[in-house]
């Protein structure tokens, strides 16, 4: 019986493990093909797992769909019904995980994501939300300095103020590259991490709109060895 039972559970192991593989390659190949807006079903099909088996690890990723859902919807539908849904959603996975010693660090860069979203989406907000972002993701950094995320949330922050109020883009390419740094140290399956091939390509940008265009067009490169599929990337690459 004993046999049994641990056969059962290294089965079940399994399947969930290529389950999530298998939606780890599936979102990477969405991100590449740009169809981010499609998202909404991998986080309906997400949550019909948390609710028939829980664990907080498919919890985050959940939440990290809905953060780059939220971020496509921002810029791309800024009028969607959309977004308040996910939102929410996304500040309930938060408040849930949160309470798992395991994730409560690691929550603190989205949690900068969190606020920095709540300002674009209402921008009578942002002098609110803007300081608590940035206090958010400086903590992450203190608090989690080995994550990964820490380090790509701020740069994303570091990026945006640049971009809209004027700058230099140099943090923002130091952050990137620090989680750049830390991924390729700590995960595996490259080619279907959808957050990494994110950060490379904001790293690339970052490069760009600081008018390094042979450092942008390595990173370009870089992104096209590990996914040849994204053919957009031909398109931004600079002649020089």
């Amino acid at each position: 019986m004993k046999y049994i039972v641990t056969v059962f559970f290294c089965t079940f192991f399994v399947l969930i493990h290529a389950q999530t593989n298998t939606l780890d390659c599936d979102l990477t190949q969405s991100y590449t093909q740009q169809t981010i807006g499609t998202w909404g079903k991998y986080i309906s099909q997400v949550t019909t797992q948390l609710q028939q088996n829980y664990s907080p690890e498919l919890q985050f990723k959940r939440m990290m769909i809905r953060h780059m859902y939220i971020a496509h919807l921002l810029f791309n539908d800024s009028d969607s019904k959309e977004i308040d849904i996910q939102l929410n959603g996304m500040k309930k996975d938060l408040e849930e995980l949160e309470k798992n010693p395991q994730f409560a660090e690691k929550c603190l860069a989205f949690r900068a994501a969190y606020n920095s979203y709540c300002a674009v989406n209402s921008p009578a907000t942002a002098v609110y939300y803007l300081p608590k972002s940035f206090s958010y993701a400086k903590d992450a950094i203190t608090k989690q300095p080995q994550s990964p995320y820490s380090w790509s949330e701020y740069g994303n922050l570091q990026y945006c103020y640049a971009l809209f109020l004027g700058g230099s883009f140099s943090d923002a390419i130091k952050a990137y590259k620090k989680s750049i740094e830390l991924i390729e140290k700590q995960q595996k399956n490259l080619s279907c991490n959808w957050y990494y091939i994110h950060t490379l390509l904001f790293l690339a940008k970052s490069y760009e709109d600081n008018r390094q265009y042979a450092e942008a067009n390595t990173i370009y490169d870089k992104i096209l060895q590990i996914t040849p599929q994204f053919t957009a990337i031909h398109r931004w690459k600079h002649k020089l």
